[in-house]
């Protein structure tokens, strides 16, 4: 189609002139081919781009494959859902399929947990209908509650294996890097203010909960493993350790490592939701919200999830500690006022820090949000059901 010859000879132009002649077919295109020619020349391919070093915006690159569509009488192409110039193929980048990645795994984890639960509760069913005796008397032994922490924890760590053999990963592409101290001390003074003035934030929650009839009862320490004598260890192993740990790889290892390209803003926010209904517990919603949203925020923060679990242990042996010795019973109130008002300095001062003085690790939207949303939908709805089954049972 170039009118320069490259320096042919002469012969080779009769010869080419004599071919035409003798094929006009093979010379002569339509509109039609020409239009989808000069159209694919127009385009660069993704190879050319990458080498070009263009950027790859956004989530997805579009190329737009005119040259092979068919096109209709006239040389127009067909207008199609991906716009005027055709339909449109989507190559999705790597950021945008490790979001997906983040949001299936959210899902199959609480689907295993609900798959995981309809069996132990079946399974206690048995027992109880064989012994002859009832399903409180069963679940109430110390056997059934370990294992009703146990299990979930090896669902945990067969979910993180799982990934982790899949996809070839080592633990620290998951978020288990070293870090700078500062961070664990930040986790420590914002896991003080999250204890008491957050807690006492929550309490209003729950006072507007009990205002239309709930009365409670996912957090009755009698579901807990006894703590008598040497059974606050084994208390401690499975309430504290193994949930700071397994639960922190699971938010903010595997999924904020893929929630990340959605921006800083929009993962801890996510991370903050997702983290408050995976709990299911009605009268805790507010406070484990914010706690999710902190702990994803210092995870990017440090550029690790260590500090996070620093901060999720703390928070749980706290709460073991505080229900076998009641130690902030005897603290007089005078004592009581100086430990919500530091605990207010901390939790404010560690988040004016992490928000606007810290700004490691700070993205913006890469790949939009329904990457992640839309495979993590199923596990939202299943926690949301779970959630609002609870509380109605509360209110009953």
């Amino acid at each position: 189609m170039n009118g320069n010859n490259g320096g042919a000879s002469p012969q080779q132009t009769n010869k080419n002139s004599e071919q035409a002649n003798r094929n006009p077919e093979q010379t002569e295109k339509s509109p039609e081919q020409t239009g989808a020619e000069e159209r694919a020349a127009r385009i660069p391919s993704l190879s050319e781009e990458t080498e070009r070093g263009a950027p790859l915006s956004g989530h997805t690159v579009q190329v737009r494959p005119m040259d092979t569509e068919e096109l209709p009488a006239g040389g127009a192409p067909a207008p199609s859902a991906g716009g005027a110039d055709g339909q449109q193929t989507q190559v999705r980048s790597p950021l945008y399929m490790r979001a997906r990645l983040s949001g299936g795994f959210y899902s199959a984890v609480v689907l295993g947990m609900l798959l995981l639960n309809c069996v132990y509760s079946l399974t206690v069913m048995l027992i109880a209908r064989a012994g002859n005796t009832e399903v409180g008397a069963v679940t109430g032994s110390e056997v059934a509650k370990y294992l009703s922490y146990l299990l979930y924890q090896l669902l945990y760590v067969g979910a993180l294996a799982a990934v982790i053999f899949i996809y070839k990963e080592r633990p620290r592409a998951f978020g288990y890097r070293k870090t700078s101290w500062k961070y664990f001390l930040i986790a420590i003074a914002l896991q003080f203010g999250l204890l008491f003035s957050l807690d006492k934030v929550n309490s209003y929650f729950l006072e507007l909960l009990e205002l239309i009839g709930y009365s409670g009862g996912m957090s009755d320490a009698s579901s807990l493993p006894s703590m008598a004598g040497a059974g606050i260890v084994g208390a401690l192993a499975v309430v504290a350790v193994l949930p700071a740990f397994l639960e922190e790889s699971i938010f903010r290892g595997v999924m904020l490592e893929g929630m990340k390209a959605l921006g800083t803003a929009a993962a801890c926010l996510l991370g903050g939701l997702c983290f408050s209904l995976f709990h299911q517990n009605p009268e805790q919603t507010i406070y484990q919200f914010i706690c999710g949203a902190a702990f994803t925020l210092l995870a990017i923060r440090a550029d690790s999830l260590l500090p996070a679990v620093a901060a999720h242990l703390l928070n749980n042996a706290f709460i073991v500690l505080e229900l076998r010795f009641s130690f902030l019973r005897h603290v007089p109130l005078g004592g009581e006022i100086a430990i919500y008002v530091l605990s207010a300095l901390c939790l404010v001062g560690s988040l004016v820090w992490l928000l606007f003085f810290d700004k490691r690790g700070n993205t913006k939207r890469q790949v939009p949000c329904k990457a992640f949303v839309k495979p993590a939908l199923p596990g939202i709805i299943v926690c949301a059901v779970m959630w609002v089954y609870v509380f109605v049972v509360g209110v009953l």
